[in-house]
C-alpha cells in the first residue's frame, strides 16, 4: 500500500470479507462523524486460485479490487478535481517488521 505495508493474501481476503459483511460504506477522510458518502457495489480479491478458476491467464497482481458509488456530490467533485487522490477503507492491523530473508 502507500505506506509500504504488505499483507498475506489469506489475511487480505479475510479482511475484505469482513468489510463486505459488516461495513460496505465509505467516509470522507475516514471521518465517520460526517457520515457515509459512498457505498460498496463491487468486490473481489484476486488470488492465483480465483484467477485460474475464472480462466484469467494473464499475470494479475494479487489484490483486492473494489467499486464504490460515491453519492455525495461535494466528495465526488473533490475526487474529480484531484483534491482527494487516494482511496482507503481504514482498518486495524498489527505491524511486524520483516527481514530481507522473509520478504
Amino acid at each position: 500500500d502507500a505506506d509500504g505495508d504488505i499483507i498475506e493474501p489469506a489475511e487480505l481476503e479475510k479482511g475484505a470479507y469482513e468489510f463486505v459483511l459488516d461495513w460496505r460504506g465509505g467516509c470522507e477522510e475516514h471521518d465517520r462523524n460526517k457520515g457515509f458518502v459512498a457505498s460498496l457495489v463491487e468486490s473481489v480479491v484476486f488470488t492465483p486460485e480465483k484467477c485460474a478458476a475464472m480462466g484469467i491467464t494473464q499475470q494479475m497482481p494479487i489484490g483486492w479490487w473494489v467499486g464504490f458509488k460515491v453519492w455525495n456530490d461535494a466528495v465526488w467533485e473533490k475526487i474529480k478535481s484531484g483534491e482527494l487522490t487516494m482511496f482507503s477503507i481504514g482498518g486495524r492491523a498489527k505491524r511486524e517488521e520483516i527481514t530481507d530473508e522473509q520478504a
